[in-house]
C-alpha cells in the first residue's frame, strides 16, 4: 500500500495542480462578454460588492434555500486552499513515515532504499505542492485584478479571500471628509447633484476650466440661462474628475463644478467643498438628468491624481497620496433610480433648541429631512446694522446685544447638519484644546448677563407656483434644486418680500427659530454609553453595524475623527465615514466603512481621542466608556451610565492614567494599541 502511495503520489500532486489551475480559470474569468477577437471584455463585479448583482443574487437563493450568500468562486478558493493544505499535511506524514523507515532500518539496505525513495519522491511532491500554490496566488491575482477593475493595490490572499476594500477605496475618511451619493448608495434621483468635501483646502483651478471667463474657477455667471455655457466645467478625464456609466462604462457629456467658497472675497479664503452638475444632455440648457426613466442606472464617480491641495509651502502636491491611501485617485459607485426627487426639505432639529438657553460655548446646529446643497451656506457672517448675514443672502442673524459671531458655517453629516462653529477663544478643555464661545452682550453699553439670538434661514425661490424647483443660488434648497419647505406645509409660497429680514422675512418658507446664549460655560465632559460592536464581539460580519451613543450631544464635524486601526494592516486603508442622529440628550453615531475581513482572524480597534468634542467643545475626556465584555449572543456593550457604573470604565483623572483600553484603564492610545496588537491571537 505505501509502495503504491510513493509511485502514485507524483502524478496525483500534478493532477490537482493542472486541475486546480482550469478551475481559477473557468470560475474567476467566466463574466465576460468575450475576450477575443478585438469584442470588448466585460469586467466582473467585485465578490466583495454588497450591491453587486453577483451578491444579490445569491442572496435571493440562498435565503429561502437556508444556504449562506457566499460567492462561488469564494468557495473554490477555500476547496482549493483547504485541498493545497491536506496535501501538504500528507506530505509530512510521509517524511515522517520515512524517517521512521531510516532509523529503525538496522542496517537493512533494502529498507533504508525504500527511505530514501520515499523522501525523493515527497520532495517532489512537496515542490508541486508549493508551485501549485504559487500558480493559485498568481493566477487569482492577476484575474481578480481583471474582474474587480483591475490597477494598481489588486492582490489576493489565500489567507483572506474576502478584500474589505475595493481598489481607490482609501481616500475616504483620510483626505476626503464626505461625499454625496454616498458609497454604493441606491435609489438616488437622477435629477440629483454630486458633492465632495475634503479634508484639506484643495485648489480649483488645477482641475477646473474657467468655462465663463470671468477669472474665477467654480462659478456661474449671475443670471443662469444655460449650465452649459454659464458655468464653470470640469477638467473631464480620469485624471481630474470623471463620471461614467457602471454598466457599459460610457461617459456623462461633462460636469459643471460649483466651488463652496469660505471667507469669501477676504484673503484667507479657501474651497475644501465643491458640487458637481453632471451634464447629460448638451443640448438642454438645464444639462438634463443621469440615468433612464425605465430602468435603474449605476455611476461611477472618479477623482484624479491631477487634483491638487492648495498647499504653496509644498508645492502644491496631489490630494491623492498613493502611499498613505493605497491608490493615487478615489473613486466610488451609486445607482440612479427611475424618479425625479421633487419633495422639499425642511429642518428636522436645531440647537439650541427653540426658546432654550445655552452656555456661550455652544456650537449651532441645524439638521435637514435630507442633503443640502452647500452653495451659499457655508462661511461666516459679515455685519449689518440691524443684523448679520451670510455671503449670498442665504442665513440671517441677530442679537441685541452681541456683535456678529466669529466662525464658520459647514454642511455635515452627509450633508444633513448645517453647523456653525465659532472662532472666538474663550478657554481650555481638559485636553488643553480650545474652547470657542458665541458673543454675550459685547457690544458697547451693553449690561447684561445673556442675550437672545434669532436664526432665520431664506427659503430659495420657487420658479413656478406649482413645485418647489427653486431659482439657482437664490437660497436654501436641497441636492435635487427644491426650495426648502420651512413650514412644512408641502405647499411652495410664491411671495419674495425686499421688506428688512427681521421681523418681516419671518414668514413662510423662510425657517426661523429664537434661543438664549447665557455668559456661562459648559465644562461636563461626554462619554459612551454602548457600543456596536461591543469589546471582544467575535464573528462580526462583514457589514456588521459600527455605533456608539454618546451622553451628551456632540459636535458633528469632530465625529470624522473616529478611527479605526486594522491589525494586520491592510494594503488599502478600510474607508469610513460617521452618520449622526440627534436625540434630546444623547448623540448615536453609526460609522459606515468598508467591509470587515469574515474569513480570517482579523482585528479592528476603534479608537474614539480626544479630538472627539461634544457641542460644547469638551473633549472625549476622560475616555469614559463600557468596560464590560458583550454577553453570549450579543454584540453590543452592556450601557454604561451612571445608574451601572459597574459597566463603565472607571478612569483615573490624571495626566498619567486617561484613557479606556478595551475597558481597562491605559495611558494613552499608542500604548492602547501596542497592547492589544501584541496581545492579538
Amino acid at each position: 500500500m505505501l509502495q503504491w502511495m510513493q509511485k502514485k503520489l507524483v502524478l496525483f500532486l500534478k493532477a490537482v495542480t493542472i486541475t486546480t489551475v482550469i478551475l481559477l480559470a473557468v470560475f474567476f474569468n467566466f463574466p465576460t462578454k468575450s475576450g477575443w477577437g478585438g469584442l470588448e471584455i466585460v469586467k466582473a463585479q467585485s465578490i466583495s460588492d454588497p450591491n453587486s448583482e453577483l451578491q444579490t443574487g445569491v442572496a435571493i437563493i440562498s435565503q429561502p434555500l437556508g444556504l449562506p450568500a457566499t460567492d462561488i468562486r469564494l468557495v473554490v478558493a477555500n476547496i482549493i486552499r483547504i485541498a493545497l493544505g491536506l496535501l501538504g499535511i500528507i506530505a509530512l506524514v510521509l517524511i515522517i513515515y520515512a524517517g521512521y523507515l531510516w532509523m529503525t532500518a538496522g542496517g537493512n539496505e533494502e529498507q533504508i532504499a525504500s527511505a530514501k525513495k520515499f523522501l525523493i519522491n515527497t520532495a517532489i511532491g512537496l515542490a508541486i505542492i508549493l508551485s501549485a500554490y504559487a500558480i493559485v496566488s498568481f493566477v487569482i491575482s492577476k484575474l481578480l485584478g481583471a474582474t474587480t477593475g483591475g490597477g494598481e493595490g489588486t492582490g489576493f490572499n489565500l489567507d483572506a479571500p474576502i478584500s474589505q476594500n475595493f481598489t481607490g477605496s482609501g481616500a475616504l475618511g483620510q483626505i476626503i471628509q464626505d461625499h454625496y451619493p454616498a458609497r454604493d448608495q441606491i435609489n438616488v434621483p437622477r435629477n440629483t447633484k454630486i458633492v465632495i468635501t475634503f479634508r484639506a483646502r484643495i485648489k480649483t483651478d488645477s482641475f477646473v476650466d474657467d468655462t465663463n471667463g470671468d477669472g474665477i474657477f467654480g462659478n456661474c455667471s449671475a443670471a443662469i440661462t444655460n449650465w452649459n455655457i454659464d458655468c464653470d466645467h470640469a477638467k473631464f478625464s480620469d485624471d481630474f474628475i470623471n463620471i461614467k456609466r457602471a454598466d457599459n462604462n460610457e461617459p456623462v457629456s461633462g460636469a459643471v463644478v460649483l466651488a463652496s467658497i469660505v471667507n469669501k472675497g477676504m484673503s484667507n479664503e479657501f474651497v475644501k467643498t465643491i458640487v458637481i452638475k453632471p451634464i447629460t444632455d448638451i443640448g438642454n440648457p438645464d444639462g438634463g438628468y443621469l440615468g433612464s426613466a425605465t430602468e435603474d442606472v449605476g455611476y461611477i464617480v472618479r477623482l484624479g491624481s491631477g487634483i491638487l491641495l492648495n498647499d504653496p509651502a509644498n508645492n502644491n502636491p496631489s490630494a491623492f497620496a498613493a502611499r498613505i491611501l493605497g491608490n493615487n485617485y478615489y473613486q466610488w459607485q451609486f445607482t440612479n433610480n427611475t424618479s425625479l426627487d421633487t419633495v422639499p426639505p425642511h429642518v428636522t432639529d436645531v440647537f439650541p433648541a427653540l426658546g432654550v438657553a445655552e452656555a456661550s460655548n455652544s456650537v449651532i446646529q441645524i439638521s435637514f429631512s435630507e442633503p443640502m446643497d452647500p452653495i451659499g451656506i457655508q462661511g461666516g457672517f459679515n455685519t449689518n446694522p440691524d443684523y448679520y448675514y451670510l455671503d449670498g443672502g442665504s442665513i440671517f442673524l441677530k442679537a441685541g446685544n452681541s456683535a456678529a459671531p466669529l466662525g464658520n458655517f459647514s454642511l455635515v453629516n452627509n450633508y444633513h447638519t448645517l453647523e456653525f462653529t465659532p472662532s472666538r477663544e474663550c478657554g481650555r478643555n481638559a485636553c488643553g484644546g480650545k474652547i470657542y464661545c458665541l458673543p454675550v452682550c459685547d457690544k458697547p453699553g451693553a449690561a447684561c448677563a445673556e442675550d437672545n439670538y434669532e436664526v432665520l434661514l431664506r427659503a430659495a425661490r420657487v420658479l413656478n407656483p406649482s413645485s418647489f424647483a427653486a431659482q439657482p443660488f437664490s437660497g436654501v434648497s436641497d441636492l435635487a434644486g427644491n426650495a426648502l419647505d420651512g413650514n412644512k406645509n408641502n405647499t411652495p409660497n410664491t411671495v419674495t418680500s425686499t421688506l428688512p429680514v427681521f421681523p418681516d422675512q419671518k414668514q413662510p418658507d423662510n425657517y426661523f427659530w429664537n434661543f438664549t446664549i447665557t455668559n456661562r460655560i459648559d465644562v461636563a465632559a461626554p462619554y459612551i454609553h454602548t457600543i456596536t460592536p461591543g469589546l471582544d464581539a467575535e464573528n462580526i460580519s462583514r457589514w456588521q453595524e459600527l455605533s456608539m451613543v454618546f451622553s451628551k450631544r456632540m459636535r458633528a464635524e469632530s465625529m470624522y475623527n473616529i478611527s479605526i486601526v486594522e491589525y494586520p494592516a491592510q494594503a488599502i486603508p478600510i474607508w469610513k465615514v460617521p452618520l449622526i442622529l440627534f436625540n434630546t440628550s444623547t448623540t448615536y453615531t453609526r460609522i459606515n466603512h468598508g467591509p470587515f475581513l469574515d474569513a480570517v482572524r482579523q482585528y479592528y480597534f476603534p479608537v474614539v481621542s480626544s479630538s472627539v468634542e461634544d457641542a460644547h467643545f469638551n473633549c472625549f475626556y476622560p475616555g469614559k466608556g463600557p468596560s464590560r465584555a458583550v454577553d453570549v449572543g450579543t454584540v453590543t456593550s452592556p450601557d454604561c451610565n451612571e445608574a451601572n457604573p459597574q459597566n463603565c470604565c472607571e478612569v483615573i483623572t490624571t495626566q498619567n492614567q486617561s484613557f479606556c483600553c478595551n475597558g481597562v484603564v491605559s495611558v494613552n492610545t499608542a500604548a492602547c494599541l501596542n497592547y492589544l496588537r501584541t496581545n492579538s491571537i
